[in-house]
């Protein structure tokens, strides 16, 4: 019954998301194209009108154009919307995958509801979702409000240039414009130079890292630390965190260490060598850790950054935030199941098993598969950037075939890092970009949807074949 409702009902379903994502952008990108949304004297081809919606959509931030220099005030705030967008269609997402996977929202088992909503029998997804908007302004304006406490003091805030008189005006939407994009993972700025301006402001570098990793850690993730009162003795009163909760706030703090040590590490007499102080030079590096991930905000200018570095951060880019959030990647999660799938086999242990939970075997193959796919995606879209990009001034700069490789890893990875060749693309380059920002961004999520169906039992049984492997 459940099979006959599943293949009548939910599939016509499934393509709501990439389409309304693609409804998204071909608005974005016409009104981004209009006059009002520009500068005085200030031009923009449709081909980079459609590569900024797309990377703001997407939650991306990279663009080929400065917004700052070439986007006014309307299309400053058109931006910011796509970007609020995106992010708020990722968590509606997360209760469609819900949806769609099960007959009932009940956050996916007895023990989400118990662990995560205490006494509530059945979650509807109207709750959910009320849940995750209060989440999201919440930070916004907690976000906003710290910004402004930071430019009222004075703390090494430099902020808008002030041309007609509206010094608080422009605080004021240089504060929330920044903070949404920190909180969605899109590395837009308005200015220039990106928070390089920032590199010696520990407080607003802190501020930036704290919103890019909150926002990076997914709906369950917040509504599981909602109904978790970690002071209580009483363990029925005190409630449980998930499964999913602590290997991604583990995932994360272990990822956040080990790249704020290796960029402090590599560039400690490098690109932050004018910072003032040891600790302000961890700030920069915690700051530009938490980034790589998810976010995009460049610290410092990665034309200039070691090699290693670079190659270090396309592992991070590749990985992720947290499942159900803005981050992009294959996910913590995912990429945790795979090391521990390495782990057990290595071990020659039948069955893997963590923090007394057994990991089933259909898990596994969802992340297995969703990584091998990313893997080619990545793959196919490095390599056409490499065709197209042969003789381009692109490979010309500092950081040669490793900034393309770079350039094309943080589009599918939703990062938007960038050794500053974007805007030196040939336009078939620029459009595998917005393809791989496009499915960096839809194409993970639908794709954990599709496999996470219920499996077509087969009525054939046939004797198990064996292979020689290694």
């Amino acid at each position: 019954m459940f099979d006959s409702k599943f293949k009548n009902t939910r599939i016509p379903q499934f393509y709501f998301l990439p389409l309304s994502f693609l409804v998204l952008i071909v608005l974005g990108t016409i009104f981004l194209k209009t006059p009002i949304a520009l500068n005085p004297g200030a031009t923009i081809s449709w081909l980079d009108s459609l590569f900024v919606s797309t990377s703001a959509v997407s939650l991306v931030g990279l663009s080929t154009v400065s917004i700052g220099e070439v986007f006014d005030f309307p299309g400053q705030m058109m931006l910011l919307f796509l970007v609020q967008m995106g992010g708020i269609g990722i968590l509606f997402a997360t209760l469609f995958a819900a949806l769609l996977i099960g007959q009932k929202f009940s956050l996916t088992d007895e023990q989400v509801i118990e662990a995560t909503i205490g006494k509530i029998k059945f979650v509807q997804p109207l709750d959910v979702f009320i849940y995750a908007c209060f989440f999201v302004f919440f930070f916004e304006l907690l976000g906003v409000i710290l910004y402004l406490l930071g430019c009222i003091n004075q703390i090494n805030y430099i902020g808008l240039p002030d041309s007609d008189g509206k010094g608080w005006a422009l605080m004021v939407w240089d504060a929330v414009f920044h903070t949404v994009a920190s909180f969605c993972n899109a590395g837009f700025s308005l200015y220039p130079e990106g928070f390089i301006r920032y590199k010696d402001s520990p407080y607003f570098l802190i501020l930036n890292s704290f919103l890019v990793i909150v926002g990076g850690l997914g709906l369950i993730t917040f509504i599981n630390l909602r109904y978790w009162y970690f002071w209580k003795r009483n363990s029925m009163l005190r409630g449980e965190l998930l499964l999913q909760t602590k290997i991604t706030l583990w995932m994360s703090s272990i990822l956040l260490i080990l790249g704020t040590l290796l960029f402090l590490g590599f560039e400690y007499n490098r690109t932050l060598d004018d910072i003032h102080g040891f600790w302000g030079k961890c700030a920069a590096s915690f700051c530009q850790s938490a980034n790589t991930r998810t976010a995009g905000f460049n610290v410092v200018d990665f034309e200039e950054v070691h090699p290693a570095v670079l190659v270090g951060f396309l592992f991070f880019m590749f990985i992720g935030g947290g499942a159900g959030s803005m981050a992009g990647g294959i996910k913590v999660t995912t990429f945790f199941v795979i090391v521990m799938t390495v782990w057990f086999v290595f071990r020659r242990r039948e069955e893997i098993q963590l923090f007394q939970r057994k990991l089933s075997s259909n898990l596994i193959r969802v992340a297995l598969m969703l990584c091998f796919i990313c893997i080619v995606f990545v793959v196919v879209g490095v390599f056409s950037l490499i065709v197209f990009e042969n003789d381009g001034f692109a490979l010309q700069q500092g950081q040669g075939w490793l900034g393309i490789i770079f350039e094309g890893v943080s589009a599918f990875g939703t990062t938007g890092l960038s050794t500053g060749i974007t805007p030196l693309l040939k336009s078939e380059s620029k459009l595998i970009l917005i393809f791989l920002m496009y499915a960096g961004r839809v194409m993970t999520f639908t794709l954990v949807v599709y496999l996470m169906r219920p499996q077509q039992k087969s009525s054939v049984r046939y004797p198990e074949g064996y292979l020689s492997l290694g």
